[in-house]
């Protein structure tokens, strides 16, 4: 059964998304709350949200792999799918940061200002600061996107021998401890990038086997792992803030569980509630405004001087609740309406379908 054919299994995944893009609102969220109203969510429990970001790789090689294995692309379709996906509502929200910076500047965020900082943040370039914070996941997705168009579409095995080149290479520099002040060379060597390997070794083997026996087990062992590495992390980092802080200890603490429990649930089927399901299909819209929109809003309740009313657990819960319904509505009203257009117009130009 392919997974186009199952609703359940593409419902499951974009649960999966869901979590993730919350997960990472949560951490972000955290470190606002602190640092804008003096308070510390759940004691800082949701220190280990980033690992959303290894959810949203491991995904990203899986989708990428095996939608191009059962559909006809080609390099020049792909990338302007791509292409579509990525940037016109990230460039959206980079420009509108960047009008509001120059209406009202802040020394702290001088960098908006800098011309090399706003074209290599248009453009997805590695750099060390970007108009939108989350924008360097971003720069890794294009990076494995290219990686894997230049060698997949020329024939599948090269993107097997690059990919194990490219694996090999980022565990020896691990092992010799290599480091580069190349901003380039950091990025292309990054542990973080074996997340999308994950990704794509998941897609080969469920286009390899089409039953897993055991596969309900699997799912709640690596549900029951990733979250004992999140309180592991939590824990630890709590004792000591040197602890885990290694570039590849995100690959055993989330990675590997992530692209565990999204190997075990294509293989089951499940009835997700069709809030994960939005929540899903919101993600990315979450992911890109969720800093500013929270940011914003503490800057309403201290201009009103409201903010020692939400500077509790509850005022938090109303803050978040409140952040994902607005970049809720921003994905229904702006990220949805903008995707149909686009898709429409290159599928009537013949140039791209929508996937």
């Amino acid at each position: 059964m392919s997974l186009k054919s199952s609703t359940s299994k593409i419902d499951s995944l974009q649960a999966i998304r869901g979590f993730a893009s919350i997960s990472v609102m949560l951490f972000h969220g955290t470190t606002i709350l602190q640092e804008r109203l003096n308070y510390k969510f759940l004691n800082d429990f949701f220190m280990a949200g980033f690992s959303g970001v290894d959810i949203f790789f491991v995904l990203s090689g899986f989708i990428i792999l095996y939608t191009s294995s059962i559909s006809k692309n080609n390099i020049k379709t792909f990338i302007k799918k791509r292409f579509i996906r990525i940037y016109p509502i990230y460039w959206l929200v980079t420009i509108l940061l960047i009008v509001v910076y120059f209406i009202s500047p802040t020394p702290e965020q001088s960098y908006k200002g800098d011309i090399k900082t706003i074209f290599g943040s248009l453009a997805l370039l590695p750099q060390n600061h970007y108009i939108v914070s989350v924008a360097w996941t971003l720069t890794y997705e294009v990076l494995f996107y290219l990686i894997f168009a230049f060698s997949y579409f020329k024939h599948p095995k090269y993107l097997f021998y690059t990919l194990l080149t490219w694996t090999t290479t980022i565990l020896f520099c691990v092992l010799l401890n290599f480091k580069s002040d190349s901003i380039v060379i950091a990025t292309l060597i990054n542990p973080v990038i074996l997340n999308f390997v994950l990704g794509c070794l998941i897609a080969y083997l469920y286009n390899s086997y089409s039953r897993l026996r055991y596969s309900s087990f699997l799912f709640w062992f690596s549900l029951f792992l990733f979250f004992l590495m999140w309180t592991l992390f939590f824990n630890f980092r709590i004792s000591d803030s040197n602890a885990f802080t290694g570039k590849i200890d995100r690959l055993y603490l989330f990675g590997i569980p992530a692209a565990l429990i999204i190997f075990s649930v294509l293989y089951i089927p499940i009835k997700v509630p069709k809030l994960l399901v939005y929540l899903g299909d919101a993600s990315y819209s979450i992911y890109l405004i969720h800093g500013t929109v929270l940011s914003l809003l503490i800057k309403l309740l201290l201009k009103l001087n409201l903010s020692e009313l939400f500077n509790n657990f509850g005022g938090a819960i109303v803050l978040f609740t409140g952040t994902t319904l607005i970049s809720c509505l921003f994905y229904s009203l702006i990220e949805k309406n903008l995707l149909k257009r686009l898709n429409r117009s290159y599928s009537n130009n013949q140039l791209i379908k929508p996937i």
